[in-house]
This record gives structure tokens, C-alpha cells and sequence, in this order.
């Protein structure tokens, strides 16, 4: 009787972890520190874009400065 209830609270939170781990594992809901992650993934669009050459050479250097800074 006493351990369904804290059984149940238990299933609970393993769920509510279990979903937190996933969100955190595809990237939806990165750590606090995930502004390298986020530099580098800006980083990488700008050099895709660059390659497709739907922005000039003078644009790229521009937006790069701006990123690194």
C-alpha cells in the first residue's frame, strides 16, 4: 500500500529525466554553457553558404569577423 505511491512518483521522474536526456542528446535543449556549440554550428552555416556562393568573399570575411567577436 505504501509502495505504489512512491513507486508511481518514481516512474515519474525517471520519464521526466528520460525526456530531459533525449532533448539534451538531439540538441533541442543544450547545457547553459552551449554558446560554442552554437558558434560553431553559425560558423558552419556561414562556410556552407559561402561554398553554394550565395555570398561573396568580402560578405564571408565580414560575417566572420562579426561572429568571432
Amino acid at each position: 500500500m505504501v509502495l505504489g505511491p512512491i513507486l508511481m512518483i518514481l516512474i515519474v521522474v525517471g520519464i521526466v529525466a528520460g525526456v530531459i536526456y533525449l532533448l539534451r542528446l538531439f540538441g533541442v535543449a543544450g547545457p547553459v554553457g552551449s554558446s560554442q556549440v552554437t558558434h560553431d554550428r553559425a560558423m558552419a552555416v556561414l562556410k556552407e553558404r559561402y561554398a553554394k556562393g550565395e555570398i561573396d568573399s568580402t560578405e564571408f570575411t565580414e560575417r566572420k569577423k562579426l561572429l568571432a567577436d
